[in-house]
Formats: C-alpha cells, structure tokens, sequence
C-alpha cells in the first residue's frame, strides 16, 4: 500500500487517544473541499497585489523565504521533558535506535518533496505563502507520466474544486496550460495555514494589516515618479520678442502629421521627443517662440515640469519603516543596518532566527509530523510514532561570534564531544576521519615524538628501515618521558646530593652531587626557554585580547591556561634550542630527552618542575653522560 494511502479521510486532525487538535494544518476531507479550497478573502487578492508592485514587501517576504530555504529537516526523538529539540536520527542508529528502526523512520524524509533539495524549495514557497495569503496547500500525487510519487506547493489560486468536490484542479508549475485534475480519495490535500487570532479556521499573515501602508507607500512612489516624468518632458519655453513663430517646421504631410496649430504641434513634438531619447537636444534645449513685444531682458524661459515636494520622501521613508515594523522579520534587515557594525550584527541575525524563522518552522514542522509522518511510521510498523517528529535544523542560518578557542580548549579538556566541536568550527560528521585515516595519524604521531614506537610505527606504515638504522637505536632512545599527575614530583635537595630514581638511595660524593646540580639548573633554564617560546607563540596567535588576559601569567606557564595540539609542536619550539645544542652539540641523547619532556608538558598542560625533569633525564638514560 502506498504511504500516502494511509491518511483517514475523517477525523484526521484528532490523536490517537480522540482528543482534538488544535493544530495549524488538517488533510482536506471531501466534506470541506467546496467550504475551503478556492475561497480567497479580499485582502489575500490585494497582498499578492502589493507583493508584486511594492519592492521593499517583496523585498523582506523573500529575505524571510531565503532563510527558511537553508534550514534542513530531520527526524528526531522528542525529549520527554521538553527541554531540548528533539535528538536527530543517525542512519547507522545508534544505542537506544536500531539501524533497522532507523531506516523506517528516515525513509518517508527521503522521499518527501524530492529529498533535501526539493524540501528546500518546498519551504521557501511556503513561507511566502504564509507570509502573503496566510495558507498554502501541499497536494501529493502519483505522476501520471513516471508514475512516481510527487509532492508540489500550491498558493490558493492554484487549487481549485471540481465535480462537486470529489476532485480537485490543480495548477501545475510546468505551464499556464499544465493542469491536472485529481479525486480527492487518489490524493493527499494538506492545507496548512497560519491561524488568525479571533478564528482560528480563517488564515492570518502580516499584509492584513499593512494594507494601508502599502497602499500609502504606493502612492507616494506614484507621485515621485509622476514628478520625475514631469521633468523629462522638454526644458520649457524660451520666449523672445517677435509675432509668433514655431521654431520647428509646419508640414502636415507624412505619417505623423504636425498639428493643425502649429505652437501645439511644435509643443508636443519637442515632449515626444524628450520622452524617446532623453539624451536628445529636445530634453534640454527649450522650446522657442517669437512673441509680440518686448520681453523682460529680452528673454525669458518658463518652466512647466512640477517641483518634487520636499517632504515626499520623508514620507515614503515612514511608510517602509511602518512596513517593515508590520512584517515578520525585523525591522533593520529593510530599513537598513545603519546602527548595526560587526560586533552586533550577530546577534540580530540570532534574534531573527529566534523570534521569526523558528515559529514558522516549527508550524510547518507540526504540519508535517502530525498530518504526514505520524500516520506513514504507524503504516511501517514503528512503535511509539508520537516519539518522533520531523524538526529543522538552523544551523546554517547562525552567524554567531568564532568561538572555536573555547570549543578546542574544552574538547582538549574531555568537556566537549566530537559532534559539537565540529559544529562550533563549521562542520559536519561527515568530515571527521574514518577508522583508517585516525590510525594512520596516530602511527605518524607515534613516529615522529617517540623513538622507542618509531620503528614499529614506520613498519606499519609500510616505511622500510634500513638494519643499520634500526641498530644505531639505543636505549635511550627508547626511553618514554612520563608525567604523572599521581606521583607527587621528587625535588632535588640543594644543600645536599639528589636522589634520582633508581640510585636505590645510594649517596653520590659530593663532587658529582655538585655537578649533578649544576646540571639541572642548566638544563632547567633551557626547558623555561622553550616553554617561554611556546607561550609567547600561543599569545600572538590569539591576538591583543588575549595578551591582556594573560597578562599576569608567566610566560613559561602560558601552556598551563591555554593547551595545544599536537600538530603545533613543531612551529611553536623552532629555534627554541638552540642555546641549548650550541652550550653542548655532541649530546643528541640529552637533545631528545629535553625536547621529549617539553612536549609532554606542553600536550598534558602541566606546569614544569625539577623533579619532573630529573625523573626525564633518568628513564632517557642521559644521567650517566658529561654535561
């Protein structure tokens, strides 16, 4: 059975438990086909009137209309309580979806209107509708040519009752002449309509009450145009003393004979002409005429064009601020942004999104899901059909401020997931790396900052090592820096020889203490440069805001507040040694060890200590070589 037959053609605007809806959309039943198709009001007649002659209506019904195109469907889970949007559905399904579940529940949404391009038409028409008549009409039917099913937008003039109101007309977008006529029991009518406040049944939008307004502002564009017209039709006259005598010739013979008058005829021509070609000697050059007498200095232009009243303008400027007050979208988007910069630019583009495009949405959302989807998931045997609902999605509507530092500093902290810190940088699930990809970025990370896993790691890659090359690594080499947040870091005592992990509490002389020391400090200033480095680099990347925030934080601690990512290391700790290799160039093993522990500590945002930095050197296997 086809999906659409599903639809109860009585009582399809109650629930499951009889209780009546008071709902903004119905399935047009045989009984109110002659009572509700085809019966416009006047002001429906005259709101497509406007939308047509008024740019500045036009103008915002589509800006409203655009912006409703980008939204995206989807099918999602209520949430019991209400205190979220519903949970999209995944196609794989997911702990509480099974994938088969999931596939009944998605396919109505992939078949309806044509996918996600088709729905995107569907729903900028029907804001339009909305916004102009009040109602729209979606019809559903079997094309008669690929007999597949399809899905169109109607306005009220373009469905119509027939045969007593056991079909109706259709008007196809195709053609003028593309017209089908379905009965009624063949096909889904669902009238959708934004309810007027007093009567519920009767449709409702904002150009029921601009109609004044609109016919003001048209008027007053009348008038300046009037005016304008006025002034492109000649220069005037130009009178000087003589008996009257046209300038133009007076022949009458031809297809467009002169007047019989010939100042008239003289008259018109030089208007005609004006009005052809604007740029013509007609449209500046007076016209002259030879006068009795004498004239005032022996010449005198008179003009006849109207003179544009100065407050015309002001007035048409008030009337499109009243439009745009009545219109359901928000007032600076048609008057302009001239208050507006790129600091709140956002959040008016939140506000309208909020306040004008969501409850649009969300009326036809409702239309859909209680009229449409409910009754299709039931047909294919999912359980619990009110648990579900086909909602929208506006997040390629938002313009909100960048704040991918806090979504990358959180996801570093484990707050965030991985879904939501791509929908903060712009992306989608589809962007992220699959099974494969992550497993070679993590061999890549695991051979290039470890040398113990390197050569097993390059291995895996499919990377040939030499013999030779995989014996000159040593056991230093394959020593791992840890940092354990458990362990509490042993200091090294300063009046005193160290005890370093793995001397089994054997007291050095005090010679070799003395340069052990002395070691340390040496090496703990180069891990402060190298971490100063890292933190002025993390503070330029984050702009003048960001310094001043920080001010107080020593540079060397700066990774601590803010983090990074592995692929930064790199840039972040160039040059940052080079004290260090020319102080002693011939300790590669001391070299790694440092730089292994700086990275460790840059990666787990720990703050550095001597101990940690002998505990480094020990299990590097550096303590034994001359500093």
């Amino acid at each position: 059975m086809a999906w659409w037959k599903i639809h109860k053609r009585d009582g399809s605007n109650r629930t499951s438990n009889g209780a009546t809806l008071l709902a903004s959309a119905s399935i047009v039943t045989r009984a109110q086909v002659r009572s509700v198709v085809g019966r416009k009001q006047e002001w429906q007649s005259q709101g497509w009137d406007f939308y047509r002659t008024v740019p500045e209506l036009k103008s915002g019904v589509r800006w409203a209309a655009n912006g409703c195109s980008r939204t995206r469907l989807y099918v999602g889970r209520i949430d019991p309580d209400g205190s979220s949007r519903p949970t999209p559905v995944q196609a794989e399904g997911d702990d509480d979806t099974s994938p088969e579940l999931a596939a009944k529940l998605l396919a109505p949404l992939q078949e309806f209107a044509g996918g996600q391009s088709g729905q995107s038409e569907m729903l900028r028409r029907l804001s339009v509708h909305l916004d102009v008549p009040g109602e729209s009409y979606i019809v559903g039917f079997d094309d008669p040519e690929t007999s597949e099913r399809r899905w169109i937008v109607c306005s009220p003039s373009e469905v119509t009752s027939a045969k007593g109101g056991d079909a109706i007309r259709v008007q196809l977008p195709e053609s003028q002449t593309a017209r089908l006529e379905l009965p009624l029991h063949e096909c889904t009518l669902l009238r959708l309509w934004r309810p007027d406040d007093e009567y519920a049944y009767l449709p409702d939008s904002p150009l029921q009450g601009l109609q004044e307004p609109l016919r003001e502002l048209q008027g007053l564009s009348a008038h300046v145009l009037a005016t304008v017209d006025s002034r492109l039709k000649g220069a005037g006259l130009g009178l000087i003393s003589d008996d009257v005598v046209p300038a133009s010739p007076q022949e009458s013979t031809g297809a467009n004979p002169i007047h019989s008058d010939p100042v008239t005829a003289a008259w018109v021509e030089a208007a005609a002409a004006s009005l052809r070609n604007r740029d013509s000697a007609a449209a500046l050059v007076p016209l002259m005429l030879r006068v009795p007498g004498s004239v005032e200095d022996k010449f005198k232009w008179i003009e006849f064009a109207a003179q544009l009243d100065k407050e015309v303008l002001p007035l048409r400027e008030g009337a499109t601020k009243r439009v745009a007050i009545g219109l359901d979208m928000p007032p600076e988007v048609l008057t302009g942004l001239a208050d507006t910069n790129h600091w709140n630019a956002w959040a008016i583009s939140d506000d309208a999104i909020k306040l004008h495009h969501e409850p649009k949405l969300g009326l036809i959302c409702d239309a859909f899901t209680t009229q449409h989807f409910r009754a299709v998931w039931g047909a294919l045997g999912v359980p619990d059909p009110e648990n579900w609902a086909c909602w929208y999605d506006t997040s390629d509507l938002k313009q909100r401020p960048n704040r991918a530092p806090e979504a990358a500093e959180a996801h570093s902290r484990g707050v965030l997931s991985d879904a939501a810190y791509l929908r903060e940088l712009g992306f989608s699930s589809e962007d992220m790396p699959d099974d494969e990809e992550q497993r070679r970025r993590l061999l890549l990370q695991l051979a290039t900052t470890n040398a113990q896993l390197a050569p097993a790691a390059l291995s895996a890659l499919g990377v040939q090592i030499p013999e030779a090359a995989q014996e000159v690594a040593t056991d230093a080499d394959r020593a791992p820096v840890e940092i354990s947040r458990s362990a509490p870091a042993p200091e090294l005592p300063r009046n005193g020889p160290p005890q370093l992990p793995g001397a089994s509490g054997v007291t050095a002389s005090a010679a070799a203490a003395e340069a052990e020391e002395w070691r340390i400090s040496c090496l703990d200033m180069a891990v402060r440069r190298a971490l100063e480095r890292a933190g002025q680099w993390l503070l330029n990347r984050g702009g003048r805001s960001m310094r001043g925030q920080f001010r107080e934080v020593p540079l060397h601690q700066i990774h601590v507040q803010l983090g990074t990512e592995q692929e930064n290391l790199d840039q972040m700790l160039t040059g940052a040694y080079q004290l260090l290799h020319d102080a002693v160039p011939d300790e590669p093993c001391l070299h790694r060890a440092v730089d292994h522990y700086v990275r460790a500590l840059l990666l787990a945002r720990e703050e550095h200590h001597r101990g940690y930095l002998a505990r480094a050197l020990a299990q590097a296997g550096c303590d034994g070589q001359a500093a």
